[in-house]
C-alpha cells in the first residue's frame, strides 16, 4: 500500500546502527516532554482559533456580537467524526524536528479522547520504549520508530500518522480519526504570542542536566513564588525531570496548563493581531488532518473542557501494595537478552513470541475513555476487609489481603483509592457506604464490574468513618466476595 523505506523490517538491534536514529536507545528522560501540555494546547488552539475564524467571518458582515458568532457557527462548522461511544479521538505526536538527531522519532505519543456531551477529555500516553511488531507495515521495534518510518525521507507526515495511529488502534482499541503532529519548537512561540504566562511555582528546584538542542546539558533553576514565564522558560519548567519526582513534574505540567488556559480565556487574548499570530503559530507548529471547518465547529466547546484526565501506560506499579500502584500499569520490562540487549516494554500477558497481546490495555482504554462519568465524580475511596478469616481459609486458602488486592486493581483503572484497612466487624455481604454529599453513583456502578456489591447505604454514623478525612465512599468487602474468587480466580488486569 505504501512504499517501504530502508528502516522497515529491522529489529531493534539493527536499527541503532543508523546514525539518524542514534539517540533511540538514550534514556527517555533526556528527550521527554510534557505530553499533557501538547494535547491541551492543541485542543484549546483548535477551539479558540475556530472561534477566531468565526469572528472574522462575522466581521465581514458587520456582525461582531457573540450571538452572531454562535449563529454563524451553526452554518459554517463541520462536525468531527466520533466513535461508537460518541467520542472524538485525536492522536498527538511530539517530535524533535529538523536539526535534531532522529528528527522524526516520536518523543511524545498520546491519544486524546473527547466526549462532547460530557465535556470530558481523557488523555492516554504511550511510552516510546513499548515494543511493537506490525506485519502489515513490516515494522518491528520501539513504537517511537513507527512515525519516523512512515514519514521517511520524503517527509510524508500523513503516512507517518497513518502508521502510528493504526498501531495505537491495535493497542487501545479506540478508533482514531484525527492526528496532530507537533514540532517542539512551536510550543514556545504559542506562549510568547500570548505574551507569556503567570505561574505560581510551589517549590524551588535546580536541574543541572537539562538537555540542549546540541545534545549537551545546561542548568535551569526556579524559585518558589509567582513568576512571569516566556515560552523558553515555560518549556524548561515543564520538561525538567532530573531534580524532582515524576509526580512533581506532572504537577508542574498541570500548573503550566492552567496558566495557558487562564491566559487564553482572558479578554486580553481577543485582539485580531494576536489571534492571527496564534493561528500562524498553530499552522506552522502542527501537521494535522483536522479541517478548518472542523476546527470552527470545535469553537462551541470552548466552555466544556473543565474535565480533563491524564493517564499513561506504564510499568511503574506494584501488586504488593496499593500505595505504589498507578493508573495504566499494564506493561512490564522483559529480560533484555530476549530483545537483542535493548531495554523495552511489552504488555502484561505478552511474551517475546507474542508481543501484540493487548487485551488489558484495551480494557483500560475502554474504561477511562468510554466511561468517563466515574472519573468526573472524582470520588475518594476507602476499601475495608470485613471477610471472616475462618471462612476465607476454608474457601480459598487465604485469610487476608483481599482489600489491598481490590485497591491495587481499582487504582490501575484510575479509581482514587486513598485508604485500605480491616473493618471492625465480619460482614456477610459487601456494602458500599456513601459518607459524603458528593455524587458517587457512577463510581459504584463501575465498581460493580470488578466485584459484587450487595447493598448501598448511607453512613449510619456509628462505624467510625468520620475518622476518614476526605473520603467519599467506603466499600466493606463481605464473605460474598469469596464466592467470586472461587468461581473466578483474582486477576489484577481484568
Amino acid at each position: 500500500m505504501f512504499k517501504k523505506n530502508k528502516f522497515q523490517k529491522k529489529i531493534i538491534g539493527e536499527v541503532q546502527n543508523y546514525k539518524s536514529y542514534s539517540d533511540m536507545l538514550k534514556p527517555r528522560r533526556r528527550r521527554s516532554f510534557g505530553k499533557v501540555l501538547f494535547v491541551i494546547v492543541c485542543i484549546f488552539l483548535a477551539i479558540f482559533l475556530g472561534k477566531y475564524l468565526l469572528t472574522l467571518a462575522s466581521a465581514a458582515f458587520g456582525q461582531i456580537s457573540k450571538g452572531a458568532v454562535n449563529m454563524m457557527s451553526t452554518s459554517l462548522w463541520t462536525p468531527m467524526q466520533i466513535d461508537e461511544n460518541g467520542n472524538i479521538n485525536v492522536m498527538v505526536v511530539g517530535y524533535g524536528g529538523e536539526g535534531h538527531a532522529g528528527s522524526f522519532l516520536a518523543d511524545s505519543i498520546m491519544v486524546a479522547s473527547f466526549n462532547p456531551k460530557l465535556g470530558a477529555t481523557t488523555m492516554i500516553s504511550i511510552p516510546r520504549d513499548l515494543y511493537v511488531y506490525d506485519t502489515w507495515y513490516g515494522i518491528m521495534g520501539r513504537i517511537n520508530e513507527v512515525f519516523a518510518v512512515g514519514v521517511g525521507s520524503k517527509r510524508e507526515f500523513a503516512t507517518g500518522a497513518l502508521f502510528l495511529s493504526s498501531m495505537l488502534e491495535q493497542i487501545l482499541w479506540l478508533k482514531i480519526s484525527y492526528y496532530a503532529a507537533i514540532d517542539f519548537g512551536g510550543f514556545k512561540d504559542v506562549v510568547d504570542t500570548l505574551g507569556g504566562i503567570t505561574v505560581d511555582v510551589p517549590e524551588s528546584f535546580s536541574d543541572s542536566t537539562y538537555p540542549t538542542v546540541n545534545n549537551g546539558y545546561m542548568t535551569v533553576s526556579f524559585t518558589s513564588g509567582i513568576q512571569n514565564m516566556n515560552g523558553e522558560t515555560a518549556l524548561e519548567y515543564a520538561r525538567s525531570r532530573h531534580s524532582t519526582s515524576d509526580f512533581s513534574r506532572s504537577l508542574r505540567q498541570q500548573i503550566i496548563i492552567k496558566a495557558i488556559i487562564d491566559k487564553m480565556k482572558s479578554q486580553g487574548l481577543w485582539t485580531v493581531t494576536k489571534l492571527k499570530k496564534l493561528y500562524s503559530n498553530y499552522t506552522s507548529m502542527v501537521k494535522t488532518n483536522i479541517s478548518l471547518k472542523e476546527m470552527m465547529g470545535m469553537a462551541k466547546y470552548m466552555d466544556k473542557l473543565d474535565n480533563m484526565f491524564s493517564y499513561g501506560l506504564t510499568t511503574e506499579c506494584s501488586n504488593i501494595t496499593y500505595k505504589y500502584s498507578s493508573p495504566g500499569c499494564f506493561l512490564y520490562t522483559p529480560d533484555r537478552s530476549l530483545f537483542n540487549g535493548a531495554s523495552v516494554m511489552i504488555p502484561d500477558g505478552a511474551s517475546p513470541g507474542k508481543v501484540g497481546f493487548y487485551d488489558y490495555t484495551r480494557i483500560f482504554a475502554s474504561y477511562v475513555a468510554h466511561n468517563q462519568k466515574y472519573l468526573m465524580e472524582r470520588a475518594k475511596i476507602s476499601i475495608m476487609n470485613g471477610i471472616d478469616k475462618t471462612v476465607a481459609k476454608q474457601m480459598v486458602k487465604k485469610a487476608d489481603g483481599f482489600a489491598n488486592n481490590i485497591a491495587v486493581k481499582l487504582k490501575k483503572y484510575a479509581f482514587d483509592v486513598v485508604d485500605v484497612r480491616n473493618f471492625s466487624q465480619v460482614v456477610s455481604g459487601t456494602v458500599a457506604y456513601i459518607i459524603s454529599t458528593g455524587h458517587v453513583d457512577e463510581t459504584i456502578k463501575t465498581m460493580k464490574t470488578f466485584f459484587p456489591i450487595a447493598s448501598i447505604q448511607k453512613d449510619p454514623g456509628n462505624l467510625g468513618f468520620e475518622a476518614l478525612t476526605g473520603v467519599d465512599l467506603v466499600v466493606v468487602l463481605g464473605n460474598d466476595y469469596l464466592t467470586t474468587l472461587v468461581n473466578q480466580p483474582f486477576n489484577y488486569y481484568k
